[in-house]
């Protein structure tokens, strides 16, 4: 049976292509939905500052904030929630927000995965692993008037398995936003724990 040159050039690429694909797979794990009571937002009256230093997470890209403070303004913990700019004249209720984090990946694994990976010319590419973890940890101090300062920590944390061809803007994005996600979450039910304001 004779193809023809196009044909058999063709049938070659697409033989080709394939490991290519197969070495592009990606998983997550983690963070589990954080499970709250329903928000009653009609029952919000009082007004609060946030402040949030989340310096120290790496991949959070300035967006737990705002997040936190969506998320308190939706669970109706506060009526009015200001961030970044503070009014001239400030509610008594403060809370501040300090975060820490990672981002990490396994380089011993990546240093060994990638020399036999290139050792035998990409063929276990398709299947050799590749990891990383996300974390992040939250302190929240909730500072009002007329009681002392209450504080508490949360935490999340969510890991990646990838091929050696996996693109990172498959993954990334959905990891980071579930780990914000499961975070804002928890400190909207904290500090609403701590009411009433």
């Amino acid at each position: 049976m004779n193809l023809g040159p196009s044909r058999t050039i063709a049938a070659i690429a697409l033989l080709a292509m394939v490991p290519g694909f197969l070495g592009c797979w990606s998983f997550q794990t983690g963070p589990k939905r954080f499970e709250f009571a329903e928000a009653t937002p009609s029952r919000a009256s009082a007004k609060a500052i946030l402040r949030v230093n989340e310096a120290g997470i790496p991949w959070g890209n300035g967006e737990i904030g705002p997040a936190i403070r969506e998320a308190l303004l939706s669970r109706g913990v506060f009526r009015e929630v200001y961030y970044p700019v503070e009014p001239i004249d400030p509610p008594t209720t403060v809370v501040e927000v300090i975060g820490l984090g990672d981002a990490d990946e396994a380089v011993a694994w990546a240093l060994i995965a990638a020399t036999a990976t290139g050792y035998f010319l990409f063929l276990p590419a398709p299947v050799m692993p590749y990891f990383q973890g996300y974390e992040a940890e939250l302190e929240v101090r909730v500072i009002r008037a007329d009681r002392p300062s209450q504080s508490f920590r949360v935490d999340s944390r969510a890991s990646i398995v990838h091929a050696c061809f996996a693109s990172p803007s498959a993954y990334v994005p959905g990891v980071r936003s579930s780990l914000i996600e499961n975070l804002t979450q928890q400190v909207a039910a904290g500090v609403e724990d701590l009411g009433p304001y």
